[in-house]
């Protein structure tokens, strides 16, 4: 398959481009709680998948970066999927991976099937994952099985993300993507593992397909919560102390 952009061209275009991005993350008062969901189970030796609604995966990608995780880019298998699209897919999963991910690209393999399975082997060798349960084209909200069944088939932990914006732009797509403005401030939480068997029958995947979903449901709306109390705390300015304020003439 001939190549999008030149190797050296991406990787020119890219290293401008992720400077750039640096700089603008660094512009974003970002609060996370819940971390030491991560922490913890971290250091008793779980490896996490992190999963997220896809139009609320920017935050959390930019923030997790130092994470030796793993992301899963699935591939809508579209006839008329533009090249112009297929350019933007490619730069933005080689930011990614310049970013400190490893990224697994579905779309370079034959089927979804067989890039499941690649990632599923990548899991199991000691690193941790990141996938949005709604994607690749939805319905928005609502989580596949695909978490599950990695979870199931590779021994990670599921670490339900949700997060919120103060102000950005949704753009006007299925997944309703949110991008934050610079200066903005945001909120993520990280909401409490979620492990599956390996002997898990269909019905217990459906229901921990259910669990996902609401977890992830119970995030997004923490931190929408956690956001508007940000706001306000940042709102309120502190009075003069009385041994501040001015004496009477």
């Amino acid at each position: 398959m001939k190549a999008l952009l030149p190797q050296t061209l991406t990787h020119l275009v890219t290293g401008i481009l992720i400077r750039l991005f640096w700089f603008y993350e660094n512009t974003i008062d970002i609060r996370a709680y819940g971390m030491e969901n991560l922490r913890l189970n971290r250091r008793a030796g779980l490896r996490p998948m992190l999963t997220l609604w896809h139009g609320k995966g920017f935050l959390p990608i930019a923030y997790f970066h130092n994470e030796q995780l793993c992301l899963y880019a699935s591939h809508a298998r579209d006839p008329g999927y533009s090249r112009w699209l297929k350019l933007f897919r490619l730069l933005t999963l080689r930011m990614i991976e310049r970013m400190g991910y490893m990224v697994m690209d579905a779309s370079q393999f034959a089927s979804e099937a067989r890039g499941v399975l690649k990632y599923v082997q990548i899991l199991r060798e000691e690193r941790g994952g990141a996938i949005a349960a709604d994607g690749p084209q939805g319905p928005i909200y609502q989580a596949k099985p695909g978490a599950c069944f990695l979870a199931k088939k590779s021994g990670v932990m599921i670490l339900p993300v949700g997060s919120a914006i103060e102000s950005g732009v949704r753009l006007d797509q299925w997944d309703a993507f949110e991008i934050p403005y610079p200066f903005t401030r945001a909120v993520i939480v990280v909401e409490e593992p979620i492990l599956v068997p390996a002997d898990a029958t269909d019905a217990e995947l459906e229901r921990k397909r259910l669990e996902v979903e609401a977890a992830l449901n119970r995030a997004t709306r923490a931190a929408e919560s956690r956001l508007k109390a940000f706001r306000k705390s940042a709102a309120v300015r502190p009075q003069p102390s009385p041994a501040c304020q001015a004496l009477p003439e």
